[in-house]
């Protein structure tokens, strides 16, 4: 038979198992593990090697909740298979690993309930603060929902003024990929556009910008950001006759949709049809992709949110703030026509 101070199950380990094991006081435990006071060398010493030994792991969220913090912070994200969201994520944790903290994620769908539900999650898990990027509609007001929680917006502007936003300037950044089209000689240039957000409508209004800066007529359909609802986009114009020279996408993976489905339908990229997208993923400058994008700059968005969430944590009543960042449009052969 085991010994009574060997695992014997699948039970947390508690300090009072560590204690009854190593025949000290509870209190001593919590002296050692928590590494304040004088103990002495070998008590410390009996202490670790017994916890060691019976599997204990520090319940940080219980310490930090009695002393009113916890060290974790929360994000609320939509989609972890878009790298945008990992870049965001990075980001931020090369600000707050660093300042002690651990990142908790939610992730959920574009609706007012998911938001609800993953907001009310971590902040019932006492996270000391929020960041939340999942670019829901904002019919659902944030702040309602946040109690007295610091929060930061990633990709969208919030209009709590308790919460600070940082967000590329996305109005520009379509408008910068449909000059170039233009300055391409592109005349008939369609926009597939995303979900219902912030960010689509500023997308959308810097691409109609340039159309008409330029005298040229706006061609929109609907998207969903998802590389489906790009081809399906693309097999909609090509069998209603009405293919354009040229798009501008939403983000990379509405663009990497285009690009599969034109060469399903015999159609060369550049020479038949340009290509942009948003976001400037990983993906876009792979050998035989060479997609132009749009830089937002996500992982710059997210470590300047993290930043300003640690402020926001230091001083919870300080107005809110905005940062916008400048994109960068990155040009690769998916949009350069050739040389004739």
């Amino acid at each position: 038979m085991p010994s009574d101070d060997t695992p014997q199950s699948r039970r947390t380990v508690t300090m009072a198992d560590v204690a009854k094991a190593a025949g000290v006081s509870r209190q001593l435990v919590s002296l050692v593990i928590r590494n304040q006071g004088y103990v002495a060398p070998g008590k410390r010493a009996l202490v670790l090697e017994t916890a060691e030994r019976l599997g204990y792991r520090r319940n940080h969220l219980a310490a930090g909740l009695a002393g009113q913090r916890t060290f974790a912070l929360g994000m609320v994200t939509l989609d972890i298979h878009n790298q945008v969201y990992a870049d965001f994520a990075e980001g931020i944790a090369r600000v707050t690993a660093p300042a002690g903290y651990q990142l908790l994620l939610a992730v959920g769908g574009p609706d007012e309930e998911s938001r609800r539900k993953n907001i009310d999650s971590l902040v019932g898990l006492r996270v000391d603060g929020l960041l939340v990027a999942d670019h829901s509609s904002a019919g659902l007001e944030i702040q309602e929902l946040l109690t007295s929680t610091p929060c930061v917006s990633l990709g969208e502007v919030s209009s709590s003024e308790r919460v600070d936003s940082v967000a590329g300037d996305d109005r520009l950044g379509a408008r910068l990929a449909t000059e170039h089209l233009i300055d391409q000689g592109h005349r008939r240039i369609a926009y597939i556009a995303g979900p219902v957000t912030q960010q689509n409508s500023a997308r959308r209004g810097g691409y109609r910008h340039a159309m008409f800066s330029a005298s040229l007529a706006p061609f929109e359909l609907d998207g969903d950001a998802s590389e489906a609802a790009g081809a399906a986009a693309l097999t909609h114009m090509s069998e209603t006759g009405t293919l354009p020279t040229a798009v501008v996408s939403y983000n990379d993976s509405t663009a990497i949709g285009v690009l599969a489905r034109a060469q399903e339908l015999g159609l060369r990229v550049p020479e038949d049809l340009a290509v942009t997208g948003y976001d400037n993923t990983r993906g876009a400058g792979y050998p035989g992709v060479e997609l132009t994008s749009v830089d937002q700059r996500s992982k710059r968005i997210g470590a300047e949110a993290a930043a300003l969430l640690l402020e926001r944590i230091a001083q919870p009543d300080k107005q809110g703030r905005t940062v916008v960042l400048e994109p960068e449009l990155v040009v690769r052969r998916s949009s350069l026509r050739p040389a004739t």
